[in-house]
């Protein structure tokens, strides 16, 4: 089961990694990698479908910030995911 310690700390080291000066890329090379390898590991572990409905629900959320909604957060995604993923019996 996740921790929320360790989702932060995940956070945490991916933001410093993609601040780190021991790369000579842009910002958008940087984000490039980074997205690629959410994309990956989404895809080899929750499934092509699933990743592609995460990245909807994220790009939704970012946009409603963007125009300044003050419900939105990329808070709640998880959780709203993790119910999709549930399959009734």
């Amino acid at each position: 089961m996740m921790r929320e310690n360790d989702l932060e700390t995940l956070y945490t080291t991916l933001t410093e990694l993609s601040k780190s000066e021991d790369f000579d890329l842009t910002g958008a090379t940087r984000t490039v990698a980074i997205f690629r390898v959410a994309v990956e590991c989404g895809a080899t572990t929750v499934g092509f479908p699933s990743m592609a409905f995460l990245m909807s629900k994220m790009l939704t959320t970012a946009l409603g910030i963007m125009s300044g909604d003050e419900t939105q957060t990329f808070e709640d995604i998880l959780d709203d995911f993790q119910e999709q993923e549930q399959t009734s019996h």
